[in-house]
């Protein structure tokens, strides 16, 4: 059966000798490049689709020749440039416990993840099952020492560690989002790790994780929670580097 793909990583494609894929030039977690610019987005899967009708090969990695769009005007008329929602206190000098900054965090928030829904007219449906509330308490569990917090939910503990962080940085995006203009990708996630106590409770969970027992635990702490360039900001004393090598001898 004929197959092609998109590849964020495009050294990993490389090594795994795949009959058809296109390489793209943007961030990970962005395989179509931006949201809401569905021409563009339709030009990065109509390449992906046209390595179909390529007869050579076996091996076939085409480079994508676009950058991912930044914000553009609307109909003609400037946007306004996007501004972070809300203001949030500096990071305190220590790590105490976060959950009640970060439920503060949360309810600052909720009005404009209201107005996010009412003009999308839907938001991402959580994948881990967890209420939001009740992963931050998870969180400050783990970052405390715990290792085998009951989450009262079918998945694996590292499937859900993994999902609820997912899920609780894609409520905080969206409602970021909830206010006038249009962020870059690089904006939001900017803000998101380097400005939000939630990011400072996954930091900290993740470098508890990375002295757990078992070694799924360990990898999810180093590889799985907090992005590589924002290691020094969340886990200053973690070299990144340590587990790329951890995960090519796996």
């Amino acid at each position: 059966m004929p197959t092609t793909g998109i590849s964020l990583v495009r050294e990993h494609t490389e090594q795994m000798q795949l009959p058809r894929f296109l390489w793209v030039p943007f961030e990970l977690g962005r395989p179509f490049g931006a949201p809401c610019e569905a021409d563009f987005q339709r030009r990065v899967l109509h390449s992906a689709l046209a390595l179909l009708e390529r007869a050579d090969g076996p091996v076939v990695l085409e480079d994508f020749g676009e950058d991912a769009p930044a914000s553009d005007p609307s109909n003609g008329e400037e946007e306004a440039a996007w501004a972070c929602p809300v203001v949030f206190h500096p990071p305190p000098d220590d790590r105490a416990p976060l959950e009640g900054e970060i439920l503060d965090e949360m309810g600052r928030l909720a009005p404009w993840h209201a107005l996010y829904v009412e003009r999308r007219g839907s938001n991402a449906p959580g994948a881990s099952g967890i209420e939001r509330e009740a992963m931050v308490q998870l969180l400050g569990e783990i970052a405390a020492g715990a290792r085998t917090p009951d989450a009262h939910t079918e998945h694996p503990l590292h499937e859900w560690i993994r999902l609820g962080c997912d899920d609780l940085r894609t409520w905080y995006l969206e409602a970021a989002q909830g206010q006038p203009g249009r962020g870059s990708s690089t904006e939001l996630r900017d803000w998101f790790w380097r400005d939000t106590a939630a990011a400072r409770l996954i930091g900290a969970a993740a470098e508890s994780l990375l002295t757990h027992p078992e070694p799924i635990l360990r990898m999810v702490g180093g590889r799985a929670l907090v992005p590589r360039e924002y290691f020094g900001v969340l886990m200053p004393g973690v070299d990144p580097a340590q587990f790329e090598t951890e995960g090519r001898s796996s």
